[in-house]
Parts: structure tokens; sequence; C-alpha cells
């Protein structure tokens, strides 16, 4: 299983190259930008070309092998779970096209509903993190220690500001944390929480691209991580989640419990 894992390991790290050099690339070309929800959710063409440039360089080693992506949406359309791929070509498509900066590809892959690879590429400080079942996390190459206990009155911690401020559970977390943060990237703030630098990222609305990798990496480095209820996270179906350190999980739950949509 592990030299297989490898195998596939080493085929995702070399199709990065490809896929950043892209990215790169694109900044220096003019953008197509439509919206999706709302005005705040954004996509680009550049979204959809990594997305694609993704699916074919899976489909090309691992033709039987479902995929769900943010651009194509097909969880209802698995037709196994034996092998599963999810992708964000994208992670932070705002911060992507405003600011150029704290913007991250996400990656994963499941066997059987277990997670078994995750990557998060932070493209313009040209960073892979990877995870891989029983061997660890690693940035770029170099093994990631697990972080210290952090009690939630000595942590930052990162939510949505602009979509929480108004609700209770926002003030009780601003009151009993140490200051809040947001990149808005969660895959930018998830690193910060795999380093220590943050006690915990919050998430209240993330689709299965969105928090598939970090449940690879929560795993590997001894982080918790579960829905405001304290219940397991399906990366399936995504949706709310915590990913935090061990010192201020139970204390963020208690928080979160009562949070409404």
């Amino acid at each position: 299983m592990v030299s297989s894992l490898m195998e596939i390991d080493m085929q995702v790290k070399q199709g990065f190259k490809e896929i950043i050099s892209f990215i790169h690339q694109s900044l220096s070309t003019e953008l197509t930008i439509e919206t999706k929800s709302n005005r705040r959710d954004l996509v680009s063409n550049i979204d959809k070309e990594v997305e694609a440039m993704i699916r074919a360089k899976i489909k090309e080693h691992y033709p039987s092998h479902e995929i769900i992506g943010e651009e194509t949406k097909q969880t209802e359309e698995l037709q196994s779970l034996e092998h599963v791929w999810t992708i964000d070509p994208i992670d932070g498509t705002t911060n992507f096209l405003k600011q150029i900066d704290h913007f991250c590809v996400l990656i994963s892959y499941y066997e059987n509903n277990v997670g078994k690879l995750g990557y998060i590429y932070d493209v313009m400080n040209d960073d892979l993190y990877h995870a891989m079942e029983n061997e660890g996390a690693f940035l770029n190459g170099v093994k990631i220690i697990s972080p210290a206990p952090i009690s939630l009155e000595d942590g930052l911690v990162s939510c949505d500001i602009g979509r929480w401020h108004t609700k209770s559970n926002f003030a009780k977390l601003v009151n009993q944390c140490f200051d809040i943060r947001n990149f808005g990237c969660g895959g930018i703030d998830s690193i910060h929480v795999f380093h220590g630098k943050f006690a915990a990222f919050v998430n209240s609305d993330s689709g299965p691209w969105d928090l598939a990798a970090q449940l690879i990496f929560a795993k590997e480095l001894g982080l918790k991580m579960s829905k405001f209820d304290g219940s397991p996270v399906d990366y399936l179906v995504g949706g709310d989640y915590i990913l935090a350190n061990a010192g201020c999980y139970e204390d963020i739950v208690s928080i979160m419990k009562g949070y409404e949509s």
C-alpha cells in the first residue's frame, strides 16, 4: 500500500510543476471573471482551466478514479467510493484576483472513504504541503512537527468575520480567544493551524474540496477536526467544520454548538 501511495504521490508532485507554472503565467494575462451565488462569490477562467488540467492528469493515470471538483461538483454522481479525488483548483479565488497572494491549490485522494493523500500548494510562497496516511505531514519534503497544545485564551482563531460579525457565537469566540484573524482562504488558514500559529480555523460553509485534504493533515498532526456540534466531518458532504489544536478544541465546540446559519 505504501509503495502504491508513493507512486501516486510522485505523480501528483510532478503534475504540480506544470500546474503552478500555468498559474504564475496566468497572472500576466487578462482573466475572465464570473459570479456564482453572489457578487463576492467569484470564479475565473483560471479556476476552471486549472481544474481541467488536474482532472486530465488524474484520468491519464487512473481513468477509473472518481473526481469531485469545485467547478464541476459531482458528489451525487459518484459511481464508486473505492478511489475518490477532490480538487479545489484555486482556494481563495478572491485573494487570487484582488491580492495575487494568499491562495492555494487543494487536492486529496481517498480510498474507500479513508483519506490517503492530501496536498495544499501555497502558490505565491512556492510551498508544497503534503500528508500521507500513517507517514506524517510535510512542508517541501520536511516533516512538520505536531504543534504544542494552545489554550483558547492564548490562541489566535480564524473565522469568517464578514459573515459572522452579527452572531452571538462570534461574540463569545472573540471574548474567549486571544484574538481573531482571517486570510480569506481556508487552505492558508489551515496551514497556520498546522504550524501552531493559529489555535483554530472555524468555517461555517464549505464544500468537500474545501476540507477533504485538511482531514488527512489533521489526523497526521494530532489536530482535532469535526463539525460544529462535535460530530465527524463527511468529506463527501462538506458543511461547517472546526480544525483546531487539541488544547482549545473542546472550548470551541462548546461555543459553536448552537451556531445558526
